[in-house]
């Protein structure tokens, strides 16, 4: 996080030179003792953070070409008018709310899916296609989501 600030530190200030690499680390240093102190980080979490961010990256480019797929399939389904909806309920292996949360989301974003409830461990996804929730069963976003969640415990 205190990477990021600095960098967005450099990006306020448009250019680079000696004065502001010096300012931008004493402001940097300053948020990154408000933050340790006003919102529980610590530098445990901070290592932690850059561990998963490039995983973070990862899953955010893999639920965007999720999308672009689904809403492909979409395009047909609207051109040939070969709606067949399906309720199915899920269990996932996700053991974090913000975990479970976020698949909940990434199967929404997908086109010809909404996620209806999630209780506990079992999620309850609304599919337009019966082959939509088929693919349920093998979710690349909670496997992706698995490995951060791992990374974050571990």
């Amino acid at each position: 996080m205190a990477l990021l600030i600095f960098m967005f530190w450099v990006v306020l200030n448009g250019r680079w030179s000696l004065e502001i690499t010096l300012i931008g680390a004493g402001v940097t240093a300053l948020a990154f003792v408000f933050m340790c102190a006003a919102c529980g980080w610590s530098l445990r979490k901070e290592w932690k953070f850059y561990q998963v961010g490039p995983r973070l990256i990862m899953y955010c480019f893999t639920v965007i070409g999720e999308i672009i797929k689904a809403n492909l399939k979409m395009c047909q389904v609207v051109y040939w008018g070969e709606a067949d909806a399906v309720v199915r309920v899920i269990r996932t292996k996700l053991q974090t709310r913000l975990g479970k949360m976020a698949l909940a989301n990434a199967i929404t974003l997908t086109p010809g899916t909404i996620t209806l409830s999630v209780k506990g461990d079992e999620l309850t996804i609304h599919c337009l296609r019966p082959e939509l929730a088929e693919k349920l069963d093998d979710l690349i976003f909670e496997k992706k989501l698995l490995k951060i969640e791992e990374a974050l415990r571990g």
